[in-house]
């Protein structure tokens, strides 16, 4: 949940941001694009994972975030808020990692709805995050302010973390060779980068989440006149509707299957995204961002629990491959909305969200091949 909230901070601070540095809609969109990059060492979190275990990972995760969001909150320019925001990025990607290799370990025949179980309470802190930032930042006139209180959350975590790993720590031996894992990793990345469906389904599903995540309370506030509350409301009902999505529709993973889960809930989100996108109508546009995070809830944690089962022995690696394809995703697309935006408007680079999203639809039909070829 505190990866979460940290995460969607930022959403309500770029308007600030943009006016204390002077920068381009462009160059702070590379604020968001640094954070996501650290996710690219996600594989590395994975293999730390599957060696030495999640809880030496989560320990170095919430150290990590913790010191970023407490820096962010001092940073005197943007390169190092930048350089801070990539701190944070690789801590929170080392966190989610192990995370869900600990969950799909431990629950094995429902990794579908365990995981989405777990990424509900990611959307619980991320409905909390901007919310709160907003408050703050209202009440206060600091964007700063609430990447401080942040800092503050994630000591007690930092703390617990660090007791769970003494006490459960046994000496834990590694049985298989070192050349074994090596060509264990070098196959499982083979057969992804073979089939290509879900690492191009984890590229745009990250690429449209945290895009939103990033841009649309500026896209709020400049295109359709919202103040900084509501605006910063409405990227937290966004986070809370994919919770609500978690949790209803998360139990039907398993019985339904993942690819059609998948397929239908991306259309039915893209569809949504695209009228908020088009749409003037301020009573309307919350609402249908509130009925998009709903169907894209469960769409992350499904694709995850598939990579799960098709790789029992290799969670950790296979899942950071995932990640690492999917944030390049992530990188690519605060980035490119903010040049676009520099270009034509906000509202034209917006249009990419939905498009984003359709292609999960796109790259799930896809899916089918490639189990039969595993």
């Amino acid at each position: 949940m505190m990866i979460g909230l940290a995460a969607t901070t930022m959403g309500p601070a770029f308007p600030f941001i943009l006016k204390e540095f002077a920068i381009p809609l462009g160059v702070l969109g590379f604020l968001a694009s640094a954070w996501n990059v650290g996710y690219l060492l996600a594989p590395v979190g994975g293999i730390v994972s599957d060696r030495y275990g999640e809880q030496v990972v989560l320990l170095g995760s919430f150290t990590a975030i913790g010191t970023a969001v407490g820096l962010a909150s001092w940073a005197p320019s943007y390169i190092v808020l930048l350089g801070v925001f990539l701190l944070g990025g690789i801590g929170a990607g080392f966190g989610e990692i192990s995370m869900n290799s600990l969950i799909t370990k431990a629950y094995p025949n429902r990794s579908g709805f365990a995981l989405n179980v777990l990424h509900l309470f990611f959307s619980m802190g991320a409905f909390l995050g901007p919310v709160l930032a907003g408050l703050l930042i209202v009440t206060y006139g600091s964007w700063r302010l609430p990447y401080a209180v942040a800092c503050l959350a994630f000591l007690p975590l930092a703390t617990s973390a660090a007791v769970f790993f003494r006490r459960t720590r046994s000496g834990k031996k590694v049985t298989e060779s070192d050349s074994e894992s090596q060509t264990e990793r070098i196959r499982i990345v083979e057969a992804l980068v073979h089939g290509r469906a879900l690492l191009l389904a984890g590229f745009f599903y990250l690429g449209a989440e945290l895009g939103a995540n990033a841009w649309l309370p500026t896209f709020l506030i400049f295109e359709r006149g919202f103040p900084v509350g509501l605006a910063s409301l409405s990227v937290g009902l966004f986070w809370a509707a994919m919770a609500a999505g978690r949790l209803s529709l998360g139990s039907l993973t398993d019985r339904v299957g993942y690819r059609k889960l998948i397929v239908t809930c991306s259309c039915l989100s893209a569809l949504s995204i695209l009228i908020a996108v088009i749409s003037g109508d301020s009573y309307l546009i919350i609402p249908l961002w509130c009925l998009s995070g709903f169907a894209y809830g469960p769409i992350a944690p499904t694709i995850f629990a598939w990579v799960a089962a098709l790789f029992p022995s290799r969670r950790g690696v296979a899942t950071g491959a995932i990640y690492s394809v999917a944030f390049l995703g992530a990188v690519f697309s605060p980035w490119f909305l903010g040049t676009v935006g520099d270009l034509y408007s906000l509202g034209v680079s917006a249009l990419y969200l939905p498009f984003s999203t359709f292609m999960i639809a796109v790259s799930a039909l896809m899916l089918r091949e490639f189990k039969h070829q595993l």
